[in-house]
């Protein structure tokens, strides 16, 4: 009786959790993403895939690459879209919109501190890792933290109870091409000193999904695109906030060791950003850990990060410029 006891507790445990698979990739799933993004990018030529969470999706816009560079740019960036959901869309983007030429990936402080989003990972079929049946002795208390995200998120959506950054970036991918950022409203924004205040350290790499960063520029650099790893600006209060920046940035250079197509843009520093005006970003400030530019602000980067990106791009068009030179016949 007790063997069978534990036969049933066996089975049960294995239904149970892929039961739960099931339910939890159709509570996600976005069913028409794939066809409409492929109607959406055919005969479109987007050379630039805009990668990153909601700080990016609030300071770097496709309109500045159009407008400026005269480019097409494709922003995939919102909350939650992390490492392992990027390396997963790159290689969904080359195979629906081609390989591009460049790669603009901004980078957060908790870059290895963050979980790439469920409701985005089910949309390119990555919610779940495969798990054998025998990988654990139990595979719910094994994917508890899971099972828990899974139940809080279908108790949020139906009391409507979302936090402003997921309701606000939860956009459709084509609205998402037109965004230009959040306006500023006072007094959002610490900009206060005070005596104490608390402070961030710097989570390292790999921390939670580190080696998809890493697989997805090894890749990237294979097939020679152009990459560019951005450090956004953050307030001045944000900026000492985090103070361990020199740590992320060891992690930054010691990932990029060897690949001759990726390079690191330090751009969140004074000299390169006016972070002390508190109208160029819509919340942050001392003791505030994650900041966002605004609109105002977004306006500002995209002209110094164009300006940092516009030699690639110089260099790329007279390269293929002399690929398609005719060639000069037999002199008479």
């Amino acid at each position: 009786m007790f063997l069978t006891f534990l036969v049933s507790l066996f089975l049960f445990d294995r239904a149970a959790y892929y039961l739960f698979e099931r339910l939890e990739y159709d509570f996600y799933r976005d069913g028409d993403f794939k066809t409409r993004f492929t109607e959406y990018a055919r005969d479109k030529k987007l050379n630039t895939l805009i990668l990153g969470t909601s700080r990016t999706f609030e300071a770097i816009h496709p309109l500045y690459f159009r407008t400026i560079l005269n480019e097409n740019a494709y922003k995939e960036a919102q909350f939650g879209k992390n490492p392992k959901y990027n390396y997963f869309f790159y290689n969904f983007f080359k195979k629906n919109a081609g390989t591009p030429e460049f790669v603009v990936y901004g980078i957060d402080y908790f870059i290895f501190n963050s979980r790439s989003n469920r409701r985005w990972l089910a949309r390119l079929g990555k919610l779940h890792d495969p798990v054998p049946p025998f990988s654990a002795p139990s595979l719910l208390l094994a994917n508890k933290q899971g099972v828990e995200n899974f139940i809080e998120a279908v108790t949020q959506r139906w009391n409507k109870t979302f936090s402003p950054e997921e309701s606000k970036s939860v956009m459709d991918f084509i609205d998402l091409q037109k965004y230009v950022g959040t306006p500023h409203k006072p007094g959002i924004v610490v900009t206060e000193k005070k005596r104490n205040f608390w402070r961030q350290k710097y989570p390292r790499f790999p921390g939670k999904e580190g080696r998809y960063l890493r697989s997805l520029l090894h890749q990237l650099n294979q097939d020679g695109v152009t990459t560019f790893l951005v450090l956004i600006p953050n307030h001045f209060g944000t900026y000492r906030t985090n103070f361990d920046r020199q740590a992320l940035k060891r992690d930054l250079f010691q990932l990029r060791r060897g690949l001759k197509h990726v390079h690191i843009l330090i751009l969140d520093t004074p000299e390169h950003f006016p972070l002390d005006k508190a109208e160029y970003f819509i919340n942050g400030g001392w003791g505030r850990t994650n900041c966002h530019v605004s609109r105002s602000g977004a306006r500002l980067f995209n002209r110094i990060l164009i300006d940092k990106l516009r030699p690639y791009y110089r260099k790329r068009r007279r390269a293929k410029a002399r690929k398609v030179e005719p060639k000069e016949g037999p002199k008479p």
